[in-house]
């Protein structure tokens, strides 16, 4: 992925180097309600921003050279140009943007024909990324300078170092969709509340493997003093531990965009929330003894280009050293919980399973239970690609420490 798709920006302006793992305490002040309109927020935001670093897309300055097109243009020819390099500046109107990528779209499905398989699919996706990277868009005064466009908040949010830029029209779109999430949030069933993932934070659209792990909250019968949710993301796991009645819960992150999700989270819980979030890769500085850990891996077998990749991609090292790292970190009585699914095998039937590998011959954790569940269709209302739940399964893997 080319380098400028995504940066980190730091509002402090402290030079001392950043540690590799921040703690933010869990008795952060309650900020006021987020206004229900878009335009309040843009106005003033309602929550401070992280001291440290996030993730955004990385703007692209004014003066770059690119081609302009318009309403007047044809879509097909403009889309032409994007597969062979060439980058077109949108100059009218939010929709030209939309209809040449639709435009784009339909020329590699056309190159493409027939149905296309998982693998076919991820090739199709990273070539429309690639050409579709090169359709701009202007950022001025911190709003798109194109007619008809939506109020995104981000830009002042995440670009306070700077108001006029360019950016993909791609990435215009993910910080779009991202702020409508941020603004209305998400209905959590398990939680019976509405979570609010800032930027860049995944998020679940489905709730079955979310369903299974309430159901065995409500059966665990061990001790509640200390748990641990490694990749929280947006803090659901950590917020159904600490419905649970849990005295700590650690929650930890490599996304420092995850970080900061759940920080706010946190400031809009009582002040008696016992979660606390971490940067960190796995897990976090916590020396005692873990009575319970909760991993919700990456299920699809793959590279990951952004930090909201790693929820969802893992590459073949991931699973050697959680179990590594989780062998040496749990209580002796503990007990361990991953919530996986059987997407990868059900598309790649010669890939092996990483939970099963580890019971098989990691030599680090053996089964004490697993459920399984058959997996729905994702929300009507996310934009991510629906898949075939008919042949998948989630599951709920319960280890003990041999």
């Amino acid at each position: 992925m080319p380098g400028w798709l995504w940066g980190r920006t730091k509002r402090s302006t402290d030079s001392t180097p950043r540690s590799t793992l921040t703690s933010v305490s869990s008795c952060a002040p309650v900020p006021p309600p987020l206004g229900a309109q878009l335009k309040s927020y843009v106005s003033s935001t309602s929550y401070p921003f992280r001291e440290g670093n996030v993730y955004r897309p990385e703007p692209i300055p004014v003066s770059h050279s690119v081609t302009a097109i318009n309403r007047g243009n044809d879509w097909n020819a403009s889309a032409r140009a994007l597969v062979n390099g060439e980058q077109l500046l949108v100059a009218d109107l939010y929709s030209t943007g939309l209809n040449t990528l639709a435009a784009l779209r339909r020329l590699l499905e056309r190159r493409r024909p027939g149905d296309r398989d998982f693998s076919r699919e991820r090739e199709f996706r990273s070539e429309f990324q690639r050409a579709s990277q090169n359709l701009l868009a202007t950022v001025a005064s911190h709003r798109l300078s194109l007619e008809k466009a939506p109020e995104i908040g981000w830009f002042s949010e995440l670009y306070y170092d700077t108001s006029d830029f360019l950016l993909p029209f791609p990435q215009v779109q993910g910080l779009n969709s991202s702020w409508q999430w941020f603004v209305k949030g998400i209905e959590i069933p398990v939680l019976d509340r509405r979570l609010f993932p800032y930027y860049g934070t995944y998020f679940p659209t489905r709730f079955e493997h979310l369903e299974l792990f309430d159901a065995w909250l409500q059966d665990y019968d061990g001790p509640r003093q200390l748990a641990c949710d490694v990749g929280t993301g947006c803090g659901v796991l950590a917020l159904q531990l600490a419905q649970a009645k849990f005295a700590r819960v650690l929650a930890t992150d490599s996304n420092p965009n995850a970080v900061e999700s759940v920080q706010r989270e946190i400031a809009r819980q009582p002040a008696s929330c016992p979660v606390e979030v971490q940067e960190a890769d796995l897990f976090g500085a916590e020396s005692e003894p873990l009575e319970l850990i909760v991993f919700n891996p990456p299920w699809i077998r793959g590279a990951a280009h952004s930090p909201i990749d790693q929820a969802i991609y893992y590459d073949d090292a991931l699973f050697e050293r959680f179990f590594d790292m989780a062998r040496q970190r749990i209580a002796a009585d503990g007990r361990l919980v991953l919530l996986f699914s059987s997407l990868q095998q059900t598309a790649d039937t010669s890939a092996p399973h990483p939970i099963q590998q580890e019971l098989e011959g990691g030599g680090h954790f053996a089964l004490v239970d697993c459920k399984r569940r058959q997996a729905k269709s994702a929300s009507a209302k996310t934009k991510r690609r629906k898949r075939d739940p008919a042949n998948e399964f989630v599951e709920l893997w319960e280890l003990a420490a041999r």
